[in-house]
């Protein structure tokens, strides 16, 4: 499976937003019994517990990985902190196109902290 930023900043997006009642229901899975709709999204937030930006239950079975009760661990945090803005977001994604670098968590941290630094000069 291949990142997806756009899908892996809204999982970061809707993890934050979850109150304590409703992270306890929530789960991101691949198996049966998980909507096909929302592959995309429990594709990235694997990707991300599997990284350490997310944590949670692991709830994987025989019939594929999954994890419930997801929480932003403090990598979550400023790592969402970098891509919470859509403007900034957008700049980080335009610069690494015109720049021709691939977005790694490397980058997408370097690059937005270059265009926060641009955006606070201009």
């Amino acid at each position: 499976m291949k990142r997806n930023w756009d899908v892996i900043r809204e999982v970061l997006i809707e993890v934050e937003s979850l109150e304590s009642f409703a992270r306890d229901r929530k789960a991101y899975g691949l198996g049966n019994g998980y909507p096909s709709e929302d592959m995309a999204k429990s594709e990235q937030a694997l990707l991300l517990w599997k990284a350490g930006f997310l944590s949670g239950i692991d709830a994987g079975t025989y019939d594929g990985p999954a994890v419930i009760s997801p929480e932003l661990t403090w990598e979550g945090h400023d790592l969402l902190d970098t891509l919470r803005s859509k403007t900034v977001w957008e700049r980080i994604k335009k610069t690494a196109t015109d720049k021709g670098i691939e977005l790694t968590f490397d980058a997408v941290k370097l690059l937005g902290k270059s265009v926060l630094e641009a955006l606070l000069r201009s």
